[in-house]
């Protein structure tokens, strides 16, 4: 893409990277993957047509939901390629690029600057979103959790025994399989759970050893008895001593209501957070896009080390106003000092 001629070297090259990808390492730019997920959409919306014409009704929820993302990750895309393309050709940016020149002795500061302000520009309220389900969530599971404990200590009680699961974290461990990665967890752990849990192992025919000689017939071996003091040592196998240890071990380990009783303490005492420019942005209680955004764009700068002078804060609020673009949203330098308290 052509770049207007005040535009830093080192940005220039950031957006190009980012928008047009890295062909001698095969990596595609934004506006590759856009075409992608066009061409994605556009497959998914013939053949929910083609569907509804052959009266095959039973596949369209299922389309449906494909078309949802699909229209999702499209539409996020396009709003991360319109951005790129606004922070380099939007006239508005000589200012910034201006004050940046005044502020910073190498133009790799801005190129950095520039992708701080791009990153930055994320949907806060999906976050938002997140926190107040997970927060819902986390109470849903501490109340459950508690419930279960209870019933299973009232079962206890109630003079019949129940099935070993009920109370052995071990033996739930030993009932319980992994079907996780497409069942490659389930191969595994089949192969270390007996170790794991201290039961013997079965080894394969070929691998069990034999004796050399049978006894002749007619003749058995003499069983030899032979009385220790308890201060001798005994050759014990090895495995069988970590075996038992290991099932010793398992023996002393809390019962399965005591695991769900801190399961619910943990979702109680648990409060659901963000890190980062994401918590930086979303603070505060009320949703605000120009806010979020500036405490966001700050959030990245001052981990990068950019100090937040008055030449920055300027230029903060000029790519602000480019990144956000819209009319009825203005970005002044008041309002940049107010978002982030200085």
């Amino acid at each position: 893409m052509k770049f207007p001629a005040y535009v830093p070297k080192d940005v220039r090259e950031k957006i190009t990277q980012y928008l047009e990808g890295e062909s001698d390492r095969d990596i595609p730019g934004y506006v590759d993957l856009l075409k992608s997920a066009e061409v994605k959409l556009a497959e998914i919306e013939r053949n929910i047509k083609e569907q509804i014409r052959r009266g095959k009704n039973e596949y369209l929820p299922s389309l449906q939901e494909q078309k949802v993302e699909a229209v999702e990750h499209r539409d996020y895309l396009f709003k991360d390629v319109a951005c790129l393309q606004r922070l380099a050709e939007d006239l508005r940016m000589r200012d910034a690029f201006d004050l940046l020149e005044v502020e910073f002795s190498d133009d790799r500061q801005s190129g950095a600057f520039i992708l701080s302000a791009w990153v930055a520009w994320v949907d806060y309220g999906r976050y938002r979103a997140k926190l107040k389900r997970a927060t819902e969530l986390k109470g849903e599971i501490a109340d459950a959790a508690a419930r279960l404990a209870k019933l299973m200590r009232q079962f206890s009680t109630n003079g019949v025994n129940g099935p070993d699961e009920f109370w052995s974290v071990s033996e739930l461990l030993r009932k319980t399989d992994n079907y996780d990665m497409r069942e490659h967890n389930l191969i595994m752990w089949r192969t270390f759970r007996g170790h794991l849990l201290g039961d013997m192992v079965r080894r394969k025919s070929s691998e069990v050893e034999r004796p050399k000689r049978k006894p002749a017939k007619g003749k058995t071996q003499p069983i030899n008895v032979r009385f220790v003091r308890s201060s001798d040592k005994v050759g014990i196998d090895s495995e069988q001593q970590a075996r038992d240890t290991l099932r010793y071990i398992w023996g002393l380990s809390p019962d399965l209501p005591a695991l769900l009783e801190t399961v619910a303490k943990a979702a109680q005492d648990f409060k659901p957070r963000e890190t980062g420019m994401i918590a930086a942005a979303i603070k505060s209680r009320k949703a605000n896009v120009k806010t979020e955004y500036l405490r966001a764009f700050a959030n990245r700068l001052t981990d990068g080390g950019v100090s937040i002078t008055p030449n920055v804060i300027h230029a903060m609020a000029v790519v602000g106003a480019v990144v956000i673009d819209d009319p009825d949203i203005a970005v002044s330098y008041d309002d940049v000092r107010k978002a982030l308290e200085v």
